[in-house]
């Protein structure tokens, strides 16, 4: 990217509003940098905050908070999949609903997840069986 094309880029950001990728090649180096940059700068916190956790109760306040993350990513790609198929993108509107789907789904997963740091009741022996 060009300077003029980089202050561009940086004035739309600045005004809220994100320059569209002419190209393949242009998208796909960005979503490449972005998970670059999000790796170097993100995991290391991750790991060292992971790293921290001492039981499964510990786990609970995380997994809330991905799982609010995560259903106000779901509700955004519904917005998103109603405004694709009201304009006619069609393809747009298919890619949407997948990642809509995929994202109710995550949603589903991590509340899971969530009930599982809660400790199965004890069941005393003589009441087995």
């Amino acid at each position: 990217m060009n300077v003029p094309a980089k202050l561009t880029a940086l004035a739309a950001r600045l005004a809220g509003k994100a320059g569209a990728h002419e190209t393949t090649e242009q998208l796909v180096a960005v979503l490449d940098q972005q998970i670059e940059r999000l790796t170097d700068e993100r995991a290391p916190e991750h790991l060292a905050d992971a790293a921290n956790l001492s039981s499964p109760a510990a786990y609970q306040p995380g997994l809330i908070d991905l799982r609010g993350d995560a259903y106000d990513m779901a509700v955004y790609l519904d917005a998103l999949t109603t405004t694709a198929v009201a304009l006619g993108d069609a393809d747009l509107a298919d890619a949407l609903v997948e990642a809509g789907e995929f994202a109710h789904e995550l949603v589903a997963r991590l509340a899971a997840a969530a009930h599982a740091t809660i400790p199965a009741p004890v069941i005393p022996v003589s009441n087995a069986a």
